[in-house]
């Protein structure tokens, strides 16, 4: 997969996105370490990627990913479903961006399923498992979320989605009452066909410090070792990134 777009934005950034990731992965919020994991896979992959425009979709009070995308692209349009989050969003960056880079950030509201524009790169963090919930939604129905995303796409853009992934541990979970809400765990072969796609994790299936505190991180922390051990092994991971690009 080429670097950049259609050549895109060449130039306007120099320092190394990899090496600048590293000191923002808390945006990912809970489960930071787990969750940047394919995030970096990603950016590995492609060495010198450099855009004018990305969208983040489905931005949150304790997650964003802007200050990610600022080391990928000139500017940034960060949105949220709910218009009324978007001062608490612009908060949680302000506290990891400069002056300078607060400056190539937008806030906007953004529906997935009605977007207005065209952008050189989309990234959506935990979206798609919540806007198709098991119990008014089908597979079908995330293709077709993702089509529609890759329609606003500029030639040669780049759509990356990262999703919570349906482990051998769902069953159990399930039963124990943890997955009331319908939200959807998707495994790699309910995504349409990929231009690449990575995942991590087997035991990261949730924040135990969102319950727990101190402790709770802890928990996480140890979760996260243990993961960096199996997730070579395991064949459905709970953390997945797909890639999809449209054709210059």
């Amino acid at each position: 997969m080429p670097g950049s777009p259609a050549g895109a934005g060449r130039g306007l950034l120099r320092r190394d996105p990899v090496g600048a990731s590293r000191a923002r992965l808390a945006c990912f919020g809970w489960s930071a370490r787990a969750w940047s994991r394919p995030w970096l896979d990603f950016v590995r992959a492609h060495p010198g990627l450099q855009l004018r425009e990305a969208l983040e979709i489905g931005a949150g009070s304790r997650s964003s990913l802007a200050p990610l995308l600022l080391d990928l692209a000139q500017r940034v349009e960060c949105s949220a479903h709910d218009a009324a989050m978007l001062p608490a969003i612009e908060a949680l960056n302000a506290r990891v961006l400069s002056a300078d880079e607060r400056q190539r950030v937008v806030y906007t509201r953004q529906d997935a399923r009605a977007l207005s524009g065209c952008w050189d790169l989309i990234v959506l963090k935990s979206v798609l498992g919540g806007l198709h919930r098991m119990h008014d939604s089908s597979i079908s129905d995330v293709h077709a979320t993702i089509e529609g995303l890759q329609a606003h796409l500029n030639p040669g853009g780049l759509l990356v989605t990262l999703d919570n992934g349906r482990t051998a541990l769902e069953p159990l979970l399930t039963r124990l009452g943890s997955r009331r809400n319908g939200w959807r765990f998707l495994r790699h072969e309910d995504f349409p066909p990929a231009d690449a796609c990575y995942g991590f994790g087997v035991l990261s299936v949730g924040s135990a410090a969102t319950r727990l505190g101190w402790l709770g991180r802890r928990i996480d922390d140890g979760l996260f070792l243990l993961d960096c051990v199996l997730s070579p092994w395991a064949r459905r991971h709970a953390v997945l990134l797909h890639v999809y690009r449209r054709p210059a």
